[in-house]
């Protein structure tokens, strides 16, 4: 896959799906499933398209159904107060980018797909207690994390945002000395502004919107986070912007527990196929518009 450099401006505003954005929800198992994002004019079809695609995918004749937590069950465990990727749709569900994915790839196995809401900090310890099969929450792979859990292929490239107001724009890392920074708890965010000399203060949150709550009301100078849930969380909120960018070359896979080789080995068949059968770029741009949709896939 190449990279997908997603520094998601006004381009990504305009085309992406509008969308309410809650705060995370508790901690009891829900089934999902899959809700079309509402759009306007071209975004619609798109958005219509993707649907269309995901309710499709059958399950693949190159891949046995592996074992799972619940027979018959993907079980997902998942921060879901990260739009783009995943968040509430106020109607008892889940949806987001990754919710799509993970759907398609769950029908391709023979699963349903079930999402598990999940608090950020606990989740790998969730996945190694088997309260769920795998991590779908906009996971960065790293060696760390490598030492406790395997990844899927990568499915998503990202780098870091600086996100600050229009009118005291932050546009380079050094420019966080002396500043009041919110990051979520446990990220490659948190992790890049720890490196950063100088920074006033580094205030952690158990979501990343309860982060942009804050920088709305003042109290912070800036959101260091994912560049493309932080381009969709203001999207509507023109006093803020992407202002600044911090280069990781990070990419995303699903978390699996060590011991799921058949689960992994399945997930990667999976995730190639839906690549392959055109699912995966029309689901990227249902989120992302189709501009960006043409970079995510060679």
């Amino acid at each position: 896959m190449k990279k997908v450099w997603l520094l998601l401006t006004l381009l990504v505003v305009l085309t992406i799906a509008v969308m309410p954005v809650l705060t995370g929800c508790g901690g009891d198992e829900e089934t999902t499933t899959t809700a079309a994002a509402p759009s306007d004019g071209t975004g619609e079809d798109v958005a219509a398209a993707a649907d269309e695609a995901i309710a499709a995918v059958t399950k693949s004749d190159a891949i046995e159904t592996p074992p799972t937590v619940a027979e018959g069950e993907l079980q997902a465990g998942s921060d879901t107060a990260f739009p783009p990727f995943e968040f509430s749709d106020e109607k008892g569900g889940y949806i987001g980018f990754d919710v799509d994915i993970c759907t398609a790839l769950a029908k391709k196995m023979g699963l349903e797909l079930i999402v598990v809401p999940t608090a950020w900090d606990g989740i790998i310890p969730a996945l190694v207690s088997d309260r769920f099969d795998i991590i779908m929450s906009a996971m960065t792979i790293t060696d760390e994390r490598k030492e406790q859990i395997n990844f899927s292929d990568p499915y998503i490239a990202a780098n870091i945002a600086i996100t600050s107001p229009v009118d005291k724009p932050i546009t380079a890392e050094a420019e966080l000395a002396d500043k009041v920074v919110g990051v979520q708890v446990d990220t490659t965010g948190q992790f890049a502004v720890e490196k950063i000399e100088g920074v006033k203060e580094i205030k952690k949150y158990d979501t990343i919107l309860s982060a942009f709550q804050d920088l709305e009301a003042g109290r912070l100078d800036a959101v260091v986070n994912d560049a493309p849930v932080n381009a969709y969380i203001i999207r509507d909120k023109p006093q803020f912007a992407n202002t600044g960018e911090i280069v990781t070359n990070d990419v995303y896979g699903y978390g699996i527990k060590k011991e799921n080789t058949a689960l992994l080995a399945a997930l990667n068949q999976a995730l190639k196929e839906i690549k392959d059968e055109g699912v995966y770029t029309k689901i990227f741009a249902k989120w992302y518009g189709e501009e960006e949709a043409a970079k995510a896939v060679e």
